[in-house]
């Protein structure tokens, strides 16, 4: 397994290395640190992006800064607005599609290069659910490294473990917190 590990290791650091400039959407879960962490160390030329929203845990927030000062990670903090979206806070069945709309909006309307390229920690498992933010994520061209070399959650923690981040790989599966909130009743902060 440790030399799986560590070939899925290299092919994401030469993958990272073949782009110029590099954005990440890091919500505070292991999947889009774990790539954030691979991509700071392989690459030097990164932007690490977090949303503040009242739907993200406070916990992954100052798990977000935590590990860009342990990493010297260029963090931006931003303000998506998707509370500002009537379609979101009535929490359709596809609210999700109206979150990432405002994330990718956002990171997009930051970097102002179109050759940034915005990544997400979306895994080959995600596929498997419901996920109308991916359907947003294809409006914004973001593309999902793990997906593209066909990485799992088990590969993405053991990825973290190899990396030196023992606790990062035991964090259990953390969604928003509006998704804990039953489809049609309304959302608020």
């Amino acid at each position: 397994m440790k030399s799986q590990i560590r070939i899925l290791l290299n092919d994401l650091n030469e993958y990272f290395r073949s782009f110029s400039k590099i954005a990440i959407a890091v919500s505070g879960g292991i999947d889009s640190l774990t790539l954030a962490l691979i991509a700071g160390r392989s690459h030097s030329n990164v932007d690490i992006f977090h949303a503040i929203s009242p739907a993200v845990p406070q916990e992954a927030t100052k798990r977000v800064k935590l590990f860009s000062d342990i990493e010297n990670w260029r963090l931006n903090l931003i303000n998506t607005g998707e509370f500002n979206r009537n379609e979101y806070i009535t929490n359709p069945l596809n609210r999700c599609f109206y979150c990432k709309d405002s994330l990718y909006r956002t990171i997009s309307n930051a970097i102002c290069d179109q050759s940034r390229v915005i990544f997400s920690g979306t895994n080959l498992d995600d596929l498997n659910e419901f996920r109308p933010g991916l359907d947003a994520a294809k409006i914004y061209n973001v593309t999902h490294p793990f997906v593209e070399l066909m990485i799992n959650k088990a590969s993405i923690r053991h990825l973290s473990r190899n990396l030196g981040y023992d606790q990062l790989a035991k964090l259990p599966s953390s969604p928003c917190l509006s998704s804990r909130i039953e489809t049609g009743i309304p959302i608020d902060s």
